[in-house]
């Protein structure tokens, strides 16, 4: 049996007097009990010392509180698992598209962001950051570096044409995996 259950012997209105103590919540108080049922305190007092009360009631607020926590984490596990297959729905979508497409018909500037987005995929994938910063002695964040690896790359012809290359070929790799 369970403390803010009815305890044995306990009268049904003294645990009728208790449940309304019980599910006040923090504002609980034998006055307001006393207040809404038209009992005397001296007697609510009474049956408060003698069936324990105030331990009963804490011993609800935290069962309730571990219902509460218990209920959070399976919303948020029923959450991530939502969002994991919309992810991999959404995933599918592209991968369809990917197939179908002409690395012929992107631009450099198109080529750079697949690139960087088949890179971060990889490194998420595999537990790891997709920011890299470089750090100054001076402490601050040089944000700047990313913009100028990409320019780079668009403007180095030879680094322009790996990329080419890298896209021909898994979209050579993808065709023949569909055929």
């Amino acid at each position: 049996m369970k403390l803010w259950e009815r305890q044995r012997g306990e009268s049904q209105k003294a645990f009728e007097a208790f449940a309304i103590y019980r599910d006040m919540g923090t504002n609980r108080s034998i006055g307001k009990v006393a207040e809404k049922l038209g009992k005397s305190e001296t007697l609510l007092y009474r049956w408060s010392s003698n069936w324990n009360w105030v331990e009963r009631a804490k011993e609800y607020d935290l069962e309730m509180d571990r219902q509460h926590r218990l209920h959070q984490e399976e919303e948020r596990r029923k959450m991530a698992e939502r969002h994991a297959k919309q992810a991999m729905m959404f995933q599918n979508k592209i991968l369809e598209r990917l197939r179908i497409l002409d690395p012929n018909r992107l631009t450099p500037a198109d080529l750079i962001r697949w690139f960087d987005i088949a890179v971060k995929v990889e490194r998420l994938a595999r537990g790891e950051s997709t920011e890299i910063h470089e750090v100054e002695h001076s402490g601050q964040v040089d944000q700047r570096r990313n913009v100028r690896i990409q320019h780079e790359i668009l403007t180095d012809p030879e680094s322009r044409e790996l990329v080419k290359q890298l896209f021909r070929r898994v979209y050579e790799l993808k065709r023949m995996e569909s055929n």
